[in-house]
């Protein structure tokens, strides 16, 4: 949630249909389950998710072949076909590699992968399309994708010194970034084979990622265009009365590794989590200090659309309540239609129905801007009735409802002003958890993404909550 990491969204718009050799994969029906998949296998919610979206397919009319190993040849081609498998030099048409035949349906893969430098073989002039893909070479490939970024030695894997030099930092970066995770006993088993169940697993945890904000890049000057008759306006909606952000600015200060406030308001510390968190020790979570923690409970794909349960979501809210953590609700949304919010609210209140949600229940709506984006140009005015819709059937509910965003959104995506009977929740990081320069009332401050916390593995969003849940009222004067 609110991670900016678009690092290789290319991925996701292509349709990763091939199988692990030159044998046509299938397209099973959406709601027909592949036998080889059992419902509570840990990679099931990863490989329905792959399919759904479009990501990957299975190998048979109802097979996945989840422990089937990945080859090298058959990766290079799903990320060359992923970039719309551009055409290559003629001069470049040759295989690159000796044991790469010209007319191999791997070939242009494998040739698009060594002139771009995504790959570099094995150093002998081969490349070896039909061998297993390992992890490490997985993760090194990745990387190179998203441009070699800078990583931190931070996984710690208990069998680091099993893991290639070369292969080392693209190793740190997948496991920072969330996309590729250990095995059992925190071990990354670098020369272990990827398997196709962890290829969805991982391209899963890439989409999401992806369904997340990211930067706009800096506009490119254009030459001044030709003046075009302007479009008819939107309907202007009535417009409410912002209160100003009244905090003290020397009253926010940072106690046990947590932002606190200590000024005349109530001062809650509180995380926000997702299945990126993976299994989370809750004991440990509310030993730390944690007294709430936001918890998302779904999600509609920005690419096809469709509505998935967070996996991690039921495990989550049972066991921060067990502790005594406080439990709110977000949904991350991709409506573009009122009627879409209204779904997402009615799954969101199924989904809630049977625990004690004693904080919000969240709309937190994100533009994701790249060419496959579902929401791409949906209007800030759509965004906000269908803000408006999905609080109001919380509130309808028994909840409370809020709405969530950043500097940039509101005022374009989002129109605060027509949303004041609701509680604000405000993403802002600054440096060094500097108090924040926006200018509106808010309620709850998502101050970073980079956050630590006992009992979660990587990193995590940190919460300021400056209000009692049990005395709020939305048309309250707070004073801060």
């Amino acid at each position: 949630m609110k991670k900016q990491r678009p690092l290789f969204r290319f991925l996701a718009a292509a349709l990763l249909a091939a199988a692990l050799c030159c044998a046509p994969a299938y397209a099973a029906e959406p709601s027909a389950p592949f036998s080889d998949v059992s419902p509570d296998a840990w990679y099931a919610d990863f490989v329905y998710y792959v399919r759904d979206e479009g990501l990957m397919s299975g190998t048979g009319p109802s097979a996945f072949s989840p422990n089937l190993p990945m080859t090298r040849g058959m990766l290079v081609t799903v990320l060359y076909r992923a970039t719309g498998s551009p055409s290559l030099p003629e001069a470049s048409s040759a295989p690159l590699f000796q044991d790469v035949p010209a007319d191999a349906w791997y070939a242009a893969g494998v040739s698009w992968a060594g002139q771009s430098g995504v790959v570099s073989g094995y150093g002998s002039g081969s490349f070896g399309p039909d061998d297993p893909v390992t992890r490490q070479q997985l993760a090194v490939i990745l990387w190179r994708c998203a441009g070699s970024p800078e990583a931190g030695d931070n996984s710690s894997f208990q069998d680091e010194g099993e893991i290639s030099s070369w292969a080392l930092t693209a190793v740190n970066w997948t496991y920072a970034q969330g996309i590729m995770s250990g095995r059992p006993d925190h071990r990354f088993d670098p020369s272990g084979q990827a398997t196709r169940a962890e290829a969805a697993a991982v391209l899963t945890r890439y989409d999401q990622q992806s369904a997340e904000t990211e930067p706009e890049p800096e506009p490119t000057p254009e030459p001044e265009p030709v003046p075009e008759p302007e479009p008819d306006p939107e309907p202007e909606l009535p417009t409410g009365t912002l209160q100003p952000n009244q905090y003290d600015k020397s009253a926010f200060v940072v106690e046990n590794g947590f932002l606190t406030y200590q000024g005349n308001a109530p001062s809650y510390v509180g995380i926000d989590v997702s299945d990126y968190q993976g299994q989370i020790d809750w004991d440990r979570v509310a030993a730390s200090g944690v007294r709430f923690a936001m918890i998302r409970v779904g999600y509609r794909g920005y690419t096809l659309g469709g509505i998935y349960q967070d996996t991690y979501c039921a495990y989550n809210i049972k066991e921060a309540l067990r502790v005594g953590v406080d439990v709110g609700i977000y949904f991350f949304s991709q409506a573009t239609t009122v009627a879409e919010a209204e779904e997402e609210a009615l799954q969101t209140l199924e989904w809630i129905k049977n625990y004690d949600i004693t904080y919000p229940v969240v709309f937190d709506w994100e533009r994701i801007s790249n060419p496959y984006s579902r929401t791409r140009s949906t209007s800030g005015a759509t965004v906000t009735a269908c803000a408006q819709r999905f609080c109001q059937m919380m509130e309808d509910a028994g909840y409370t409802a809020m709405t969530y965003g950043n500097p940039s959104m509101i005022g374009s995506d989002l129109l605060l002003s027509e949303l004041t009977e609701y509680p604000f929740w405000l993403a802002h990081y600054t440096d060094g958890w500097r108090p924040t320069s926006f200018p509106y009332h808010f309620v709850m401050w998502q101050y970073t993404s980079s956050g630590h916390v006992d009992g979660i593995e990587g990193r995590v969003d940190l919460n300021l909550c400056l209000t009692d849940w049990q005395q709020y009222a939305p048309t309250q004067e707070e004073t801060a």
